[in-house]
């Protein structure tokens, strides 16, 4: 973590190689730890990028119901980009975020989406919908592939978390009414560095690129981003809405810092509290999920899993 730290430049497009590189021959020392956790995959739509990665917890965290809690992951890349599994030499990366969070007990689970330019909105957030649908209708067949012992999911207690674009998609599959209406529901949703609003001062990704394909036109994108969806919420929608953690790097981009302010002041307004927020200290925005099963930066992971078994034994009450 000390190179991450002490590179001042914040800027994703720059910092992405960088980072990644960084952490590419300390995961590798680490193979055979991380890829002791079994991995499956799954097809979940007919579509060639419908499949999710499931990640299978050695020792298994239970809830109240004697099942195993979920969680999903929802990568970020900017709308046009990315995918559950990189090629060489990156191919730890996800796999290490899947195996850090199956070694503390959850089900873990990775979907593939539909990118720009296939995909407009609200295809991104249709598919990651689609794809919980298809785990909660299929946890017999999930069960019953893991070689290990018998892991039955627990529909009551799944999570979701999205990163970057992930976290916006994220966001706009729990608010956009056509999304989520037909949503399992669900015990919490992780918020980890996305965006809120699109038109941010000094920024133009909202005039031109994957932003402007996948939501349209600033007349659109303001419909469509996730401010105005939980704006136009009524009080007892933000009250059925799952419970909110925010992540967020201590060195994001300027616009992300600005937008994570706004999402603050917004949740505080709606929920009448403060939501809970975890900084990842020393990170830059890309630095989080690869610092996972590193031994380096972790601490963030850590506190993730703790919210979430906070959830678990919360609902005993509910």
């Amino acid at each position: 973590m000390d190179i991450i730290a002490k590179n001042p430049e914040t800027n994703i497009d720059k910092i992405n190689l960088f980072t990644l590189s960084a952490f590419v021959p300390i995961l590798d020392e680490r193979r055979a730890e991380i890829e002791k956790i079994e991995k499956k995959t799954f097809k979940y739509g007919q579509r060639h990028r419908h499949n999710v990665d499931v990640y299978y917890p050695d020792q298994p965290a239970l809830t109240p119901n004697a099942k195993v809690p979920v969680l999903f992951f929802v990568y970020g890349g900017g709308y046009n980009t990315g995918s559950r599994q990189f090629p060489p030499p990156y191919e730890m990366g996800y796999r290490a975020l899947g195996s850090f969070f199956a070694q503390r007990g959850f089900i873990t689970i990775i979907p593939d989406y539909r990118l720009v330019p296939e995909a407009r909105f609200p295809a991104a957030s249709q598919d990651i919908r689609d794809a919980i649908i298809w785990v909660k209708d299929n946890a017999e067949t999930i069960r019953s592939s893991s070689t290990g012992s018998t892991q039955e999911l627990d529909p009551e207690h799944i999570f979701v978390m999205g990163h970057s674009a992930g976290a916006a998609h994220v966001k706009v599959m729990t608010m956009y009414e056509e999304l989520r209406k037909t949503l399992p529901p669900l015990r919490g949703v992780i918020w980890n560095a996305g965006p809120w609003f699109f038109d941010v001062r000094g920024e133009s990704f909202h005039t031109s690129g994957p932003v402007r394909f996948y939501f349209g036109t600033p007349e659109q994108q303001r419909d469509r981003e996730p401010r105005t969806l939980w704006n136009n919420l009524m009080d007892e929608e933000i009250q059925a809405h799952p419970e909110i953690l925010l992540v967020q790097a201590e060195r994001e981009p300027d616009w992300l810092q600005v937008t994570g302010l706004e999402i603050m002041k917004d949740l505080k307004r709606r929920l009448g509290r403060e939501p809970k927020r975890i900084i990842g200290a020393g990170h830059n925005h890309v630095s989080p999920n690869w610092a996972l099963c590193s031994g380096q930066g972790e601490q963030w992971g850590h506190e993730v899993t703790e919210w979430m078994k906070e959830r678990i034994v919360a609902s005993t009450g509910s």
